[in-house]
């Protein structure tokens, strides 16, 4: 020791009790420590009680404080901010559109195709959901871990030392192996958890960068803030809860269809009315089909009925009856097809008060068919006046998440009704091999939004595609499965299968 050394050691015994205590200054632990808290928020996610919104927003508040009092330090600081600012902006952004129909929309306006290798998927989904949530956002992230990584090499620079940054140049490269990551699908403890530890290694090391930054003796010159870090954070969250909360409850219905009056009654006493009637076709579902309607059984020589009936006095429970009729039809050139009709049946005190309605129908599971037609749907109700109204359901083709080819609608039920509020939906099918029985198994289920509120914003028919059973109290589902038979004249029986 020398003589200095020994000075200041014997004048430390003489400072004030007060003064001895004092810890020195750590100007970097709470901004390196934010960032890291922010990254790992982002990075690690948690998808149960909406914590996969809620801890990417804390983190992304985090982040941006953390940088926010480094941003006069050098120009890396100042680009990770820039980043960071940006980084935030499209998160919230995201949020907003996941809330209201705004998805949906823009998905319809530009109404194309991407053809991949494993198929033609919308291409408002490859844009929105691969180029900007997946690569877009993230990309920017990794801009601010790499801003960052720059910002503290400068200061080790002039601070006189080495840089110690290894940690950061670290989290740049695995936050960029992220993308390819999520765009093939990775999944798996095996491959994804040694990169998770490694991710944790690198969090901690960056967090030990901020004590070596202390221990060096750098003064940093905090950029000033407006407000305080819990009020930045309270605000940031409080926007973030009041788009959650309160802007999917402004779309609770879908716009209404094209609902036409209807005039005059077309139906008639037809011999065909009576044909069907004699071959089994139930009369009170007869009874509401007009000609044009009825003219699609033209040459029928068997009917079979499949389905169940609502009480009127049930409790609503928003889901219809629904009831199938299954009827083969003389055709000249594939010998003969089968013409199905689905009727569904909501109870008078069900109809006005659902939000969103949908039906998948899946037509053949088999595969006997060699052709089906789109469905061909209508509502038909009446008004308090007593006005009778039909509208007509768009039908378009998708498959599910198990692959089986469905035909979707999405519509709300009318609000002003008098009585029941019915649907009918028509389609053929033609079997492969038109000399042979073949079993044929379709189904039709319907959905029924029961809350006004559900964030993010989701469709009847993304809810039956994705086979994802929502909570109670939002969504109520039926199935009605069928078996029916492709048979020839003299070979239909209808009480077969």
């Amino acid at each position: 020791m020398d003589e200095f050394d020994r000075l200041l050691y014997e004048g430390s015994a003489q400072l004030l009790p007060e003064l001895s205590a004092l810890k020195p200054p750590c100007p970097w632990k709470k901004p390196i420590g934010q960032i890291c808290w922010g990254l790992a928020l982002i990075t690690i996610t948690l998808n149960f009680w909406g914590l996969d919104t809620i801890l990417p927003a804390v983190g992304t508040a985090l982040l941006w404080l953390g940088l926010a009092p480094l941003r006069r330090e050098n120009s890396g600081f100042r680009f990770a901010y820039a980043c960071a600012t940006l980084y935030a902006v499209l998160r919230l952004t995201a949020v907003l559109i996941q809330a209201t129909p705004l998805d949906h929309w823009l998905a319809s306006l530009i109404g194309q195709e991407w053809n991949t290798t494993t198929g033609p998927v919308p291409l408002y989904d490859a844009l929105w959901t691969v180029l900007i949530q997946t690569v877009l956002i993230q990309m920017v992230l990794v801009f601010v871990v790499g801003g960052l990584w720059q910002g503290l090499k400068g200061i080790f620079y002039q601070a006189g030392q080495k840089p110690q940054t290894a940690a950061a140049g670290g989290l740049v490269i695995l936050e960029a192996l992220l993308i390819p990551m999520a765009l093939i699908g990775l999944e798996g403890w095996l491959l994804v958890g040694p990169l998770l530890i490694l991710w944790v290694c690198l969090i901690l090391s960056l967090r030990r960068i901020g004590k070596s930054l202390d221990q060096a003796g750098y003064a940093m010159n905090p950029a000033p803030a407006a407000v305080s870090s819990g009020m930045a954070l309270g605000v940031w969250l409080g926007l973030h809860l009041l788009m959650i909360a309160a802007l999917p409850l402004l779309f609770p219905r879908l716009p209404a269809g094209v609902q036409t009056p209807v005039y005059g009654i077309t139906a008639s006493n037809s011999a065909l009315r009576a044909e069907l009637l004699e071959l089994g076709f139930p009369e009170d579902i007869l009874g509401r089909l007009d000609n044009s309607e009825l003219a699609r059984f033209e040459g029928a020589y068997g009917a079979k009925k499949e389905g169940y009936r609502n009480d009127e006095s049930d409790l609503p429970d928003g889901m219809p009856s629904i009831v199938t009729v299954e009827v083969p039809v003389r055709d000249e050139k594939y010998g003969f097809r089968t013409v199905y009709l689905a009727y569904l049946h909501w109870n008078p005190n069900e109809a006005s008060g659902g939000y969103m309605e949908g039906i998948q129908v899946a037509q053949d599971y088999h595969g006997v068919t060699h052709r089906t037609t789109r469905p061909d749907g209508l509502l038909k109700w009446q008004d308090s006046a007593g006005n009778a109204y039909t509208m007509p359901l768009d039908f378009w083709f998708d498959t599910d998440n198990a692959g089986t080819s469905c035909y979707y609608a999405n519509f709300s039920l009318p609000e002003d009704v008098s009585g029941p509020t019915e649907g009918f939906l028509f389609w053929e099918a033609v079997p492969t091999f038109p000399e042979t029985v073949s079993l044929y198994n379709f189904s039709v289920t319907a959905a029924h939004k029961r809350s006004r509120w559900q964030y993010p914003y989701t469709l009847p028919s993304e809810l039956l595609a994705s086979g994802f059973h929502a909570p109670s109290w939002q969504w109520r589902m039926y199935q009605w499965t069928s078996e029916g038979q492709l048979a020839p004249e003299g070979q239909y029986d209808p009480g077969k299968y």
